[in-house]
């Protein structure tokens, strides 16, 4: 065999699995599930808010580990969520079904693939959030799609970047419960104070006139926007007195955070 014909054979061979690999990433991965609802079938969210109780610690890491184990009542609730109709729900209701099957078809997308140590090892080029799918409300969705073109575009209130879980540590932490209509409210204020009272995610150095903040206010700056005059003044709404008025009164330089996307993983 001439030199020219192994060279070809080593190119076409390296080719070939150059070919594999990129098909493995880049190929969308859909979540196979019934979309006939049972007789008599009655959406809520209570199975879903079990699970969060038996795998979700105070500290909002999940127990992945377990919840691969025994699945049983996880994939009931995403069997509900695959055949629901959100759209006979109330406004706040609507918001809360969204909510939810976003939280969990992300920690769905983590069991499949685990163990992994992070949701960037799972695609590339943040292919976990985009290419896969999952039957949602009798159709496929994947949560970018959610995210994006359902929650944001609908549902106007950037409170909504603290209660959507990404399964990153540098999300906001996910909540032992499941939401509901009756409490949205109440915990879209809850989550977004924690988040940004915490100096993981917000920090004011007075000395160099900065803010160091979390990439969400980054990504999604034009989300702040939205009845506020911008990042600062939607942290002034939510940080202490004498932090609010310093940022009130004082041309501060917004910094950005490292954003860690280990897996908020218990284990």
């Amino acid at each position: 065999m001439t030199v020219k014909k192994r060279i070809l054979i080593v190119c076409l061979l390296l080719l070939s699995l150059c070919s594999i690999l990129f098909l493995y990433h880049y190929r969308v991965e859909t979540d196979s599930r019934t979309q006939q609802p049972a007789e008599g079938t009655v959406f809520s969210h209570d199975l879903f808010d079990q699970v969060l109780r038996e795998h979700v610690d105070e500290k909002g890491q999940v127990d992945y580990t377990k919840l691969k184990a025994k699945p049983e009542k996880f994939e009931a609730y995403l069997d509900l969520l695959a055949v629901a109709n959100p759209e006979a729900l109330s406004y706040n209701a609507q918001l809360v079904f969204w909510v939810n099957a976003y939280n969990a078809l992300v920690i769905k997308g983590v069991v499949d693939h685990y163990p992994i140590t992070s949701v960037r090892k799972v695609k590339l080029f943040n292919g976990f959030f985009s290419r896969l799918k999952f039957h949602v409300a009798g159709k496929v969705y994947s949560p970018d799609q959610i995210e994006h073109d359902i929650v944001r575009t609908e549902f106007v209130d950037p409170r909504v970047h603290f209660v959507l879980v990404c399964a990153s540590k540098s999300c906001p932490p996910l909540w032992t419960h499941a939401y509901s209509a009756e409490t949205i409210e109440e915990r879209l204020e809850t989550a977004t104070l924690n988040f940004l009272r915490n100096p993981e995610h917000v920090r004011i150095d007075r000395a160099k006139r900065h803010v160091d903040v979390s990439k969400i206010f980054k990504w999604y700056e034009d989300d702040f926007k939205e009845g506020y005059d911008g990042v600062a003044d939607f942290l002034a709404d939510y940080l202490p007195p004498e932090d609010a008025e310093y940022l009130e009164s004082t041309d501060v330089k917004l910094r950005y955070l490292d954003y860690d996307w280990t897996l908020n993983d218990q284990k």
